[in-house]
């Protein structure tokens, strides 16, 4: 079936350019898009396919999609150990980095593939190598691919170790401009009532953009980057908090790589600029400067907050007096004790909470798994779930046992499997409300103390922790998913009390991480912690009450676990807090009492 044309995509230039960018130089790392549903990635990037198609010297250009279900063995290949035993030859069953050499791997939700698996794709992309092994028989294989996939945050994040394997990344939206819109339209219905006349119809402008795609791959060697552009390159990766040197490396290439596809023999500033959108955005924070000349100059002015929404309760003060209050709050806290120096016992209840709530321990759940380490084997053939599977030197013993001499004697009888066991790793969602009230009596600073103590103890444990607060009328996420305690304590130190308390719409936006992560079977959603006033005065979709009705049954079919903490004194302890627990069938505790585990336990 062909393909829709990469020239007749309306829109979406970013995207285009960065798929480019890799096809001119693969070794600037794939491309890793960042956008809604319904934008065109796919068919852009099989578009892709069918413009490099049009060259003379290549027949095929294969696009594996890769999908989220693959296995180690799908992927990476394997030996078929039967085979191998009987023959005494080595017998290869190729996987998909095979059939991709040369062409495009295409991984659409890269944030829910298995992140092992995600780690051996890009360890194929940077070194053109795809190496199969087992049981200390190894084979190796050109695998030369241009790598794109796609992601969603909202449904989960990649690790930032492999978010730094990706060489450059977009971020895409859906077109607002009317126009745009109704052309996206036209085309398409135009593809869909006859392709090959479509496909006919573009067939020049395709030829035309692969003529200079080559024009630019022949140009790339004879590129001169000039040294005050490549100090310019260090300081920006350096302003941005990158990590290590890829992120110059990569920007250096995508600089060079935007000079040749513009025709130029010199990289010139904006291609710098550029590049560095491009390399930064996923790895640091990356602001462009207003004026390129103006390399120093930022521009730090928020943006006023809407908040027309109307009143829940009658506890509530106004806006001005609340930001009067944080001040207070914030000045009499310079007085006071570090709250992350406070006990919290609570944490010990959170800990057996998780544990009931959960099999076997944090860090390792002993479970036979598809995934995992080997752990034995046995004689167990429901174990087998391919080739991969057969434990080879317990095989060979087994045979050698009963006396056979040579590989051909081996039968299936012989046959030990490996054993596998799977860590299930936990995420505990912070929701902490970050409104102008909980500035008011040092509340947001006990709060900062409550979550530092319980990051604390679940970095020992090795557990993933989110932070979700409230900003204007609408949730923000602080913190995603995350183990690196550095980040998480400049994180914390950044969160100030302002804004209204939209903390149904805090919940909300945590439980899409829940069930974003959900969906990796790796993960164990375990804990959600709330740490509020309750002043909620921004409404969310319905009532209260219905509003905590829909997010308990996704509390229930996530298996997770609540624990409200209220910041209010104990003789003002919040009705709605209250009832949040009761509806979430969690544990409510005033955080007054927090340092009193034996009034929690009730």
């Amino acid at each position: 079936m062909s393909s829709f044309p990469f020239t007749a995509v309306v829109g979406q230039e970013k995207l285009k350019e960065s798929l480019v960018l890799n096809a001119i130089n693969p070794a600037i790392g794939g491309v890793l898009i960042f956008g809604e549903k319904g934008t065109a990635k796919s068919t852009t990037v099989r578009g892709l396919k069918s413009i490099l198609e049009f060259s003379d010297s290549i027949k095929s250009v294969p696009l594996v999609e890769m999908p989220l279900s693959s296995t180690e063995e799908m992927v990476v290949g394997t030996i078929n150990i039967p085979d191998t035993l009987k023959s005494g030859k080595t017998k290869i069953e190729y996987g998909l980095l095979h059939k991709a050499n040369n062409g495009i791997i295409y991984i659409d939700e890269v944030n829910l593939l298995e992140d092992h698996l995600v780690n051996i794709i890009l360890d194929a992309a940077a070194m053109g190598v795809n190496r199969i092994e087992r049981e200390g028989i190894s084979h190796e294989h050109p695998s030369n691919f241009i790598l794109t996939g796609t992601m969603n945050p909202e449904e989960g994040e990649l690790r930032p170790q492999l978010l730094d394997r990706f060489g450059i990344s977009v971020q895409i939206k859906t077109e607002t401009d009317l126009e745009i819109r109704k052309e996206i339209i036209r085309r398409r219905l135009a593809w869909e009532k006859d392709k090959v006349s479509f496909v006919d119809k573009w067939s020049a402008e395709e030829a035309k953009y692969l003529e200079r795609i080559e024009e630019a791959r022949s140009l790339l060697p004879k590129v001169n980057l000039p040294d005050y552009l490549l100090d310019r390159i260090v300081e920006l990766t350096v302003k941005s908090g990158s990590e290590g040197h890829r992120a110059e490396l990569v920007m250096t290439k995508t600089a060079i790589a935007l000079a040749a596809w513009n025709g130029r023999l010199e990289v010139i500033k904006e291609d710098v600029y550029k590049a560095a959108e491009y390399a930064l955005n996923h790895r640091g924070q990356f602001q462009p400067p207003a004026n390129n000349d103006s390399t120093d100059s930022n521009n730090n002015s928020s943006k006023p907050e809407n908040n027309k929404s109307s009143n829940l309760g009658n506890n509530e003060s106004s806006p001005e007096q609340e930001s009067s209050d944080s001040q207070k709050g914030q000045s009499s806290f310079q007085s006071e004790q570090d709250p992350a120096q406070q006990r919290f016992e609570t944490l010990e209840l959170l800990s057996r909470l998780t544990r009931q709530g959960t099999a076997g321990k944090n860090t390792f759940s002993k479970q036979t798994s598809e995934h995992g380490r080997t752990h034995g084997y046995s004689e167990n053939k429901k174990l087998a779930r391919g080739p991969s599977d057969i434990a080879f030197f317990p095989t060979l013993i087994a045979g050698i046992r009963k006396g056979k001499k040579n590989l051909s004697q081996i039968s299936l009888d012989d046959l030990r499997y490996k054993r596998k066991i799977s860590g299930n790793k936990q995420l505990h969602l912070l929701v902490v409300d970050t409104s102008a009230s909980m500035g008011t009596q040092d509340r947001l600073s006990f709060a900062k103390g409550l979550v530092q103590r319980i990051l604390k103890s679940d970095y020992q444990k090795k557990n993933l922790v989110a932070i979700v607060g409230t900003e204007g009328v609408d949730a923000k996420v602080f913190l995603r998913p995350t183990r690196n305690v550095f980040h998480i304590s400049k994180v914390l130190d950044s969160i100030s009390a302002k804004g209204k308390t939209p903390l149904i719409h805090a919940m909300n936006a945590a439980l899409k991480m829940a069930e974003g992560f959900a969906k990796k079977k790796h993960h164990l959603t375990s804990l959600m912690v709330i740490i509020s006033d309750g002043r909620v005065n921004v409404p969310f979709r319905n009532s209260i009450s219905k509003d905590l009705d829909w997010l308990a049954d996704r509390i229930r079919k996530l298996g997770l676990l609540s624990f409200v903490v209220d910041s209010n004194t104990r003789f003002a302890g919040s009705a709605l807090l209250r009832k949040i627990a009761n509806t979430f069938h969690g544990r409510y505790v005033l955080m007054a009492d927090v340092h009193h585990q034996e009034k929690i336990m009730l």
